[in-house]
């Protein structure tokens, strides 16, 4: 009975993926391949769904951006909760926004708003990362991803408005302020949306992503 009970405890340890061990700050061929297949991931939506979804709108809100932030953030989760520590989801991030910001027509603001998302997903990383050390140990599961998407949605907004503030006259600026305050609040919300569809998708890819070697 006792190597019965053992055989099946072997068996279940196979077929359940087990947490990884925290490694050092070297990534390993996994750790890449998987940075590699999310930003590609992130890039191929907004050049494909990106230009189509843009063009409508809820009401008097736009949808532009959308994919971006619905998509980039759902990544940002999910590859930040099968990684082990901070930077993957950080260049994760900075691959995707440059790879987005390609097709822009103007280069001066698609480098702006690239680096409002590299921005983002450095935030996102250092918040989730830092979890521990930060004392949000307590904190509820789905709670603390939210709370990293609300700020790194509002952060991603911040390089745009700086541009914005350097390039405008203050009255100019002061006018439009209430557009640019919500953008940001649209990117807020469809960031948290991303994050909420992530945390639905969780289990299913992070058994996929043990057979990632």
């Amino acid at each position: 009975m006792k190597d019965g009970s053992m055989s099946q405890d072997l068996e279940l340890e196979l077929l359940v993926p087990q947490p990884k061990k925290r490694r050092g700050t070297g990534w390993n061929a996994r750790d890449i391949t998987l940075v590699s297949i999310f930003a590609s991931i992130w890039i191929a939506s907004q050049i494909t769904l990106g230009p189509v979804i843009g063009r409508f709108s809820i009401g008097p809100v736009s949808l532009h951006g959308v994919v971006n932030r619905v998509v980039g953030w759902m990544l940002m989760l999910v590859l930040a909760d099968i990684s082990a520590g901070f930077g993957m989801v950080s260049a994760m991030s900075l691959i995707a926004a440059l790879g987005t910001r390609i097709i822009r027509l103007s280069p001066l603001t698609g480098f702006v708003v690239g680096a409002g998302y590299a921005l983002g997903g450095l935030a996102f990383d250092a918040i989730l990362s830092n979890r521990h050390s930060a004392g949000l140990r307590g904190a509820p599961k789905k709670l603390l991803p939210l709370f990293a998407s609300a700020i790194s949605g509002a952060l991603a907004m911040a390089p745009y408005v700086l541009f914005k503030l350097s390039v405008l006259s203050l009255d100019a600026f002061l006018a439009l302020a209430p557009v640019y305050a919500v953008s940001t609040i649209k990117g807020v919300l469809f960031s948290v949306v991303g994050t909420s569809l992530a945390l639905s998708v969780l289990p299913r890819v992070k058994a996929a992503s043990e057979f990632i070697v």
